[in-house]
């Protein structure tokens, strides 16, 4: 029997499919068809798991989003390797549990933590796209150091225009403490704009400026993170005053729309721009979050929110989209961010290195070919929290509790079975 939540997916992208599936066989030829693929990986941050129409949302609209995921594959059970920011981060770019990196929670703006950051040793997915010949950008969120010696362009990418703390002012763009934080490359730059808006400008600039060589493009959004802010609300973070974490709105629901909803005509725009280029048929487009939605967010049937090692804190959208070359369709395969690298890696041809030690998996015959994703245990680590994953069972030890769930007869995470199988629960242990 077919879950309801999957019977609810699959009706909401129904006549988007039909539509996609025709396009699908009448695709035009790309300006970059004898080249390797262009990479567009984006990640909204703190977007949850119900949280843009394609999967059941229906008081925010996300025309574009949709699209994508009727065009494309929609994962179902996908999951972020954190349940917060910093953790999905370092995980997503080198391929590995974050905990490799040193990097298993967050770096806040404030605190000790501020003078951390991604170790050196790790390489990164740009790094080695690089290596390859592509031309690499990040617009948007790094959130893996605040001090420059961990500025992304040294980890590989060519040029970077964003901000580096966890969240910033959408619009004075300054971060928690208080301190500036846009920049440009190396360098902090006076620049006026809506966040959301400016890392949409840039990512265009830079498919524009890249149409004729492959590319990856690194889109962490700001949105839906706090504060909450839409394009016409005021900015209220500036140096030497005293501000509210998530900000003056008082119609936050209004704002968390807007954001999304800005957001998702960004993508437009991003979609828009590589058809005018002749690219869409070479061009992967992937989009996923960080992790689940805060409580006031969307995080559907899934019990738990950002923060907790329940379903609603790391299982989130995923959608991919290869015209051409990855027919429509839901995927219930269990996947992960650190699958994203070796995935991207193989279909761009590019080499991982010996020596180096990767806990993600190839992708590429499930997107293609739809071949079944090797069973493997999948571990979340995050405070006094531990869970692991071995098929459809999760056990959760949350400080000092056992919880043992069967995910698919129990999505939602309602009843523990630790104590009526305890050898499952032994073995998981």
């Amino acid at each position: 029997m077919v879950p309801s939540h999957i019977q609810q997916l699959i009706s909401n992208l129904h006549f988007y499919l039909v539509s996609a599936f025709s396009v699908f066989c009448l695709c035009p030829v790309s300006a970059q068809s004898d080249t390797a693929p262009n990479i567009i990986l984006i990640m909204a941050d703190d977007l949850g798991y119900a949280g843009i129409g394609c999967y059941g949302n229906q008081t925010i609209s996300t025309p574009h989003l949709d699209k994508l995921a009727a065009s494309g594959l929609l994962f179902t059970d996908f999951h972020s390797n954190g349940a917060v920011c910093t953790p999905t981060r370092a995980a997503l770019l080198t391929g590995r549990y974050q905990q490799r990196a040193g990097l298993e929670g967050v770096i806040y703006a404030k605190g000790p933590t501020r003078s951390t950051g991604l170790d050196p040793s790790e390489i990164t997915i740009a790094q080695l796209l690089k290596s390859s010949g592509y031309a690499t950008g990040i617009f948007g969120k790094w959130h893996l150091g605040y001090e420059k010696k961990f500025n992304p362009t040294y980890y590989g990418f060519d040029e970077f225009y964003g901000y580096v703390s966890g969240n910033i002012d959408f619009h004075t763009h300054y971060d928690g403490a208080g301190i500036y934080d846009w920049w440009h490359n190396k360098d902090t730059i006076r620049e006026r704009g809506y966040v959301t808006d400016l890392i949409t400008k840039y990512s265009v600039e830079f498919i524009q400026d890249h149409r004729d060589r492959p590319f990856f493009l690194y889109i962490p959004h700001e949105a839906p993170h706090v504060p909450f802010q839409g394009r016409d609300d005021p900015g209220y973070r500036y140096p030497n005053i005293q501000f509210s974490y998530h900000g003056p709105v008082k119609d936050t629901v209004r704002a968390y729309r807007e954001m999304i909803e800005v957001m998702d005509e960004g993508i437009g725009q991003i979609v828009a721009t590589l058809k005018d280029l002749n690219l869409e048929e070479n061009t992967i487009i992937i989009f996923i979050s960080d992790n689940g939605a805060e409580s006031f967010g969307h995080n559907g049937h899934l019990n738990g929110a950002k923060g907790s090692l329940l379903e609603g804190g790391h299982r989130v959208p995923a959608i991919v989209s290869w015209k051409g070359k990855i027919s429509p369709g839901i995927s219930d395969a269990t996947t992960m961010s650190f699958d994203w690298l070796p995935t991207i890696l193989s279909l761009s041809g590019t080499s991982i290195p010996a020596d180096r030690q990767l806990d993600g998996i190839n992708l590429r015959d499930h997107l293609i070919n739809r071949s079944p994703v090797m069973e493997r245990d999948l571990f979340w680590r995050y405070r006094k929290q531990s869970a692991v994953r071995r098929n459809s069972y999760k056990l959760l030890i949350n400080d000092g509790d056992t919880l043992l769930f069967n995910l698919k007869n129990d999505p939602s995470e309602r009843h523990n079975l630790s104590g009526v199988q305890p050898a499952i629960t032994t073995a998981l242990m």
